[in-house]
């Protein structure tokens, strides 16, 4: 009985740290006014792969694994002049062909963008950096009147900034 209690143990030690760094879900939350802001995402690692060959021009990116990216809010928010009433969304993102990057926030819940279903359209900030970012990440963080939201993966780095609706 002794033997195997030891192998159990030996077996949990060495795979428990294994699969606590396995893609999994993360948060990014903030509060806004008086609103909270949630993003709710997958975190798939880059593995070595290259993000030019992954995401396409003109096709929406979902930025994160399994489940739909999304994004709840209690407050309004504000993107540019677009204007997001409170609610639940799905988050995407698009380049085009000249590597100009679009958020793209749709009232759909599905993991594929319909694009009848996008409410809001705002410019992304991209640059490519030296340091690669392993598993995906997506923070929030408070800036002057309003929030930053930046979507860093591989070399990529997305970035824009909103503001808390009135």
């Amino acid at each position: 009985m002794k033997p195997v209690l030891v192998a159990l143990m030996v077996w949990f030690f060495t795979i428990t740290p294994v699969l606590a760094h396995e893609p999994g879900r993360d948060m990014a939350t903030i509060q806004l006014g008086k609103g909270k802001i949630t993003i709710d995402y997958g975190t798939p690692k880059i593995k070595g792969r290259s993000l030019d060959d992954m995401i396409k021009p003109g096709l929406p990116w979902r930025m994160g694994m399994n489940e739909a990216t999304t994004m709840a809010t209690t407050g309004s928010l504000d993107f540019d002049g677009k204007k997001l009433p409170p609610g639940r969304y799905t988050l995407f993102a698009r380049a085009d062909e000249k590597g100009n990057w679009t958020l793209l926030i749709s009232s759909g819940s599905a993991n594929k963008l319909d694009p009848a279903t996008v409410v809001v359209e705002s410019p992304l900030q991209f640059r490519k950096e030296e340091t690669t970012t392993e598993v995906l990440k997506i923070t929030l963080e408070k800036v002057s009147e309003g929030a930053s939201l930046t979507i860093a993966w591989g070399t990529y780095r997305l970035h824009t900034v909103f503001k808390g609706g009135t």
